[in-house]
């Protein structure tokens, strides 16, 4: 394979302009799209409209669109005693783009914003050693094992962030 005929097999034929991802707000409306796209990725799952307007009503969601707005990825939030708990999908046709991984950065900083110390995400226990150690190389630790699912968690936000008087700008708290 030539080096030209690599980059277009990458970035597409010379002269065509990138297709954009489009990344929006999820609103209420989009609940039954959500769960399309949940049920594709994940079949076994088999999540409806109500479970996800649920999510949308206590969190909410991000919805990666390409320009025909078919969903290639999505991230959804919802509030827990502890933070947020969030879960991530990508369309089976589009995974290994970086896609889910430029929501949770999204995530991630709208929780430190909000002063959210800890978020939450569950894989199943049958999922791939690689995909634990994505998610550990990202800074999702193990919490927790069950038969069924693995929980991770990410610390954020919260008050360990904050300056304490006096300190020189090192921070209280910390743990």
């Amino acid at each position: 394979m030539t080096r030209a005929s690599a980059v277009t097999r990458l970035l597409g034929p010379a002269g065509r302009a990138y297709d954009a991802a489009r990344l929006r707000w999820a609103a209420l409306r989009d609940a039954e799209r959500l769960s399309t796209l949940w049920r594709s990725a994940r079949p076994e799952a088999a999540e409806g409209a109500s479970e996800m307007r649920e999510w949308l009503e206590h969190g909410g969601a991000l919805m990666l669109e390409d320009e025909a707005d078919a969903p290639l990825a999505a991230l959804r939030w919802r509030d827990t005693a502890l933070g947020w708990e969030v879960d991530v999908v990508t369309h089976p046709e589009h995974r290994a783009q970086g896609y889910g991984r430029w929501l949770l950065t999204k995530v991630e900083a709208a929780a430190i914003r909000a002063n959210v110390p800890l978020l939450t995400l569950s894989l199943s226990s049958s999922a791939p050693a690689a995909e634990l150690g994505y998610f550990a190389r990202i800074g999702y630790l193990e919490r927790a094992r069950g038969p069924e699912h693995v929980e991770l968690h990410k610390r954020v936000g919260g008050t360990w962030q904050t300056k304490a008087p006096g300190t020189n700008g090192a921070s209280a708290g910390r743990t």
